[in-house]
């Protein structure tokens, strides 16, 4: 399954990190624990009845202690926070949690943090950036100030006219049909669309990188995870949310009515967001954003998404019904969410977490970042970590967590068989593409922009963001000057590059 984020090279796969900071108190703890009127009467809200943090400080609440609850806490927390050797760590093996927290009903009810993270520590959460990118898009269209049905060139100017065809619907759904490939680690650089658009000739400008690429499909024919759809799509929340939120957007519209002081959003050179990949925040902070949509898109009885957008955002998306490109078993898609449904006409045979109740949503990024809804038990799952080798279990996580919070809760109901009549869907192969990027140049570029992220956005020292950027081979190397907040990183002492630290908001982005 893609959980996106974008990086580094042909056989550079990034080395051991663990990422620590200083110590705290806070490091390592959990919580287990009317009168008549003339007046005509107001239209019922739609909106349930405030709870959560608002815009102040989460509540915690200590759960009944039973001996059922006593051991689902072992459970949960032998599996997420395991011992890890030496080696397994330098070789970055295992189930690695830097935090976690459960929100239930509105409370935090268990919280804890490992590898040295702390509760106020940003986490870069990769593709959990995509849910919020779609946030702002729902908070736009409940203003008035956008449309699903609005082409992108009612907000800005692609650099191919043929991509006027595509709707903010169509980006929503990762349904642009534009010839992408969304590769990372594992395959070459040189072939990955992602790579490309934020370490290579893209990073400048996303948007005009995305609209020179050409067509594989019509708009809304086909489905293929894209950063990139994402990535165009907030340079249309840039056109249409700048006017009323300013060039700030981000904050006076989402981040600080609800609450979120830690978020951290970083740009390309041109200024836009990149929605796919590059927002920080707390666990805690993640939280928030996850009863935004668990509380059907209210904040505080206030409905902030339009009505029913929570409901096709969290349904199977029209686009990977028709079809899809370069699918991988597993993905499924509403409205930059993943699902735990599965897609019958696309081959699929039971739900992605089979373990997992039907209803279980959630905002998922690289290296198992998460924002997890349930709205059946009336549950947030913040997950942050830093998994690389396949240890780690959305399904295991969930499964865990409903029990600790619910220990006699009824195993999730089974599929429903798919109809016998049913058509399936067409499946393609995306087209092989090549993008003049430079191995040297993408490695310089990636060193630059995650060792300025790590030294000056999470906030550690420079041995550690030293082992958060190597790479096998080590080709990178990257200094720090920390009076300047700049970092330098060269590949093999040939390709040179900076990033540079644009402020407690904007994060850092690669220099010119």
């Amino acid at each position: 399954m893609r959980l996106a984020l974008p990086l580094l090279l042909l056989s550079i796969t990034l080395a051991a990190a663990a990422l620590t900071t200083g110590p705290s108190a806070s490091a390592e703890s959990h919580v287990p624990s009317a009168s008549m009127s003339a007046e005509p009467a107001p239209a019922p809200s739609s909106c349930p009845a405030p709870r959560g943090p608002g815009t102040g400080e989460w509540k915690t609440s200590t759960l009944p202690q039973t001996a059922e609850r006593a051991a689902a806490l072992a459970a949960l927390e032998s599996w997420a926070f395991p011992e890890i050797s030496a080696e397994a760590e330098a070789n970055r093996q295992g189930v690695r949690t830097d935090g976690l927290v459960i929100i239930y009903q509105g409370e935090i009810v268990y919280e804890r943090y490992g590898r040295g993270f702390q509760a106020d520590t940003p986490h870069l959460t990769w593709s959990v950036s995509k849910t919020y990118a779609a946030t702002l898009t729902g908070i736009g269209v409940q203003r008035g100030l956008l449309n699903l049905d609005d082409s992108i060139c009612e907000h800005l100017t692609p650099v191919n006219e043929t991509h006027c065809e595509t709707t903010v619907k169509d980006l929503l759904e990762f349904g642009s049909g534009t010839m992408w490939k969304e590769s990372y680690e594992n395959a070459p650089p040189t072939s990955s669309s992602v790579v490309a658009m934020l370490y290579g000739q893209g990073h400048e400008d996303v948007v005009s990188f995305v609209t020179s690429q050409p067509r594989r499909a019509p708009p809304g024919q086909y489905f293929q995870y894209s950063s990139g759809d994402t990535n165009l799509l907030s340079g249309v929340l840039g056109a249409a949310l700048t006017p009323t939120g300013g060039d700030q957007y981000p904050w006076t519209m989402l981040f600080e009515p609800l609450g979120v002081t830690s978020a951290v959003w970083e740009r390309d050179t041109k200024g836009t967001y990149i929605g796919s990949s590059y927002v920080y925040a707390t666990p805690r902070d993640m939280g928030r954003l996850g009863m935004l949509w668990l509380d059907d898109g209210c904040f505080q009885g206030e409905r902030w998404l339009p009505e029913g957008w929570v409901a096709a955002s969290s349904e199977v998306s029209q686009t990977i019904q028709t079809g899809a490109i370069d699918r991988e078993a597993g993905d499924v898609q509403g409205r930059q969410v993943w699902l735990n449904l599965p897609v019958y006409g696309l081959g699929d045979a039971a739900r992605p977490w089979p373990g997992s109740p039907p209803d279980f949503y959630g905002a998922m990024g690289h290296w198992k970042q998460g924002i997890l809804m349930v709205p059946s038990h009336d549950l947030v799952i913040v997950r942050t970590g830093d998994d690389r080798d396949g240890s780690f279990s959305w399904d295991t996580l969930v499964q865990r967590s409903i029990t600790y919070v619910n220990p006699s809760a009824l195993p999730p109901p089974a599929d429903v068989p798919a109809p016998d009549n049913i058509k399936p869907a067409a499946v393609l192969t995306a087209d092989p593409l090549e993008f003049d990027t430079g191995l040297l140049r993408i490695a310089a570029n990636y060193g630059a922009k995650l060792g300025c992220s790590c030294a000056f956005v999470m906030n550690r020292d420079d041995a550690q963001c030293a082992a958060f950027v190597k790479a096998s081979p080590d080709i990178v190397k990257v200094r720090y000057d920390r009076e300047k907040k700049v970092a330098k990183a060269s590949a093999l002492g040939v390709v040179r590059a900076t990033a540079s630290y644009r402020g407690p908001r904007e994060g850092c982005t690669i220099d010119p």
